[in-house]
C-alpha cells in the first residue's frame, strides 16, 4: 500500500506542477510581459517573441511531466526500479538541459540586443538555475535507478 500512496502523492504534485505551468503560460507570463515589455517603448517589440518563447519552453516542461506521470504509475505498480524508468529519468534530464539552453539563448539575445530589464534577468537566471539543478539530479537518479534495476534483476535470478 505504501507504493500506491506514494504514487498518488507524486501524481498530485505533478498535477499541481502542470496546473501552475499552464497558469504561467496562459496568464502570468503574458501579464508580466505586458506590464514590463508593453509599458516600455524600447522593449515593446519583444512582447510577441516573448510569448512565443514561453510556449516553446513549455514543451519540454509538459513532456517531462508526462514522463514523470509514467514513472509514478510504475511506482504504484511496484515497478520503480526498471531500465525504462532510468531511461525516462535520463530523458527528463535532457529535457531540463534543453530548457536551460533555451534560457541561455534568451539571456544572450537580451544582452546582444541590449534591451533588458532587471526583473526579466532575475526570472531568466532563476529558471536557468532550476533547470540545471533538475537536470543534474535526474541524471543522478537515472544512474541510481539503472544500478538498482541491475541489482534487482540479479536478485530475481538467484531466487
Amino acid at each position: 500500500m505504501r507504493e500506491k500512496g506514494l504514487s498518488a502523492w507524486l501524481k498530485l504534485i505533478i498535477v499541481f506542477c502542470g496546473f501552475f505551468g499552464l497558469l504561467f503560460c496562459i496568464y502570468i507570463a503574458p501579464e508580466t510581459g505586458r506590464e514590463i515589455l508593453l509599458d516600455s517603448g524600447k522593449l515593446k517589440p519583444l512582447y510577441n517573441p516573448f510569448i512565443t518563447f514561453i510556449w516553446i519552453t513549455g514543451i519540454p516542461f509538459f513532456t517531462a511531466l508526462v514522463l514523470g506521470w509514467q514513472i509514478c504509475s510504475d511506482i504504484g505498480s511496484d515497478q520503480a526500479f526498471t531500465v525504462k524508468n532510468a531511461d525516462r529519468l535520463k530523458i527528463i534530464s535532457v529535457l531540463s538541459m534543453i530548457e536551460g539552453f533555451l534560457y541561455i539563448g534568451a539571456l544572450l539575445y537580451l544582452f546582444v540586443v541590449g534591451s533588458y530589464h532587471a526583473n526579466i534577468l532575475v526570472i531568466l537566471l532563476l529558471i536557468l538555475f532550476f533547470s540545471v539543478i533538475i537536470s543534474v539530479f535526474t541524471s543522478m537518479l537515472s544512474h541510481l535507478v539503472r544500478n538498482a534495476s541491475e541489482i534487482k534483476q540479479d536478485n530475481d535470478l538467484t531466487i
